[in-house]
């Protein structure tokens, strides 16, 4: 991790105040794509707004009391699970450690849920980076798609 990263930051409830800066982290076709599957880019501008549901908790991370990443803990209480979606990061601070951080904050917030076994996550496309961030955070390859190139990931609750 970067020294950066390795400074305080955390994450705080995501609020509307901060949808038009989430959307403009979405910067390219295969950045939409890997994210949420997305077809049209550049994305609808309530994109975001639409990702927000009562069975979802949207997070920022904030680091120097600015938004760096934003993900998203999805109960799955049939699979005694907890998924994490939307994981996204600043373009500027992409490969700083930033999305990493996000995956481990998220991972503690759903580990210590009532009930949660394991914490899960999709990759959808073949991003190196965005592999290597999910391995670096603890996660392990659990199954592969038949319908989309990418992986399910997961990381067992200790």
């Amino acid at each position: 991790m970067t020294e950066r990263t390795q400074a305080k930051a955390d994450i705080i409830p995501f609020t509307m105040d901060y949808a038009r800066t989430v959307r403009s982290w979405i910067d390219s076709e295969e950045t939409y794509k890997s994210l949420c599957r997305g077809k049209d880019f550049p994305p609808p501008e309530d994109v975001i707004e639409s990702w927000q549901r009562d069975s979802v908790a949207s997070y920022i991370l904030m680091w120097r009391r600015r938004p760096v990443a934003y993900g998203e803990l999805f109960n799955r209480p049939l699979e005694m699970a907890v998924e994490i979606t939307h994981l996204l990061v600043d373009p500027v601070h992409r490969s700083e450690g930033y999305g990493t951080k996000m995956l481990e904050l998220l991972y503690n917030r759903a580990a210590s849920r009532p009930n949660v076994a394991k914490v899960v996550l999709n990759l959808y496309g073949d991003d190196e980076a965005t592999l290597g961030c999910y391995l670096k955070a603890g996660f392990v390859i659990e199954a592969t798609s038949s319908y989309t190139v990418g992986f399910r990931m997961s990381r067992v609750v200790s």
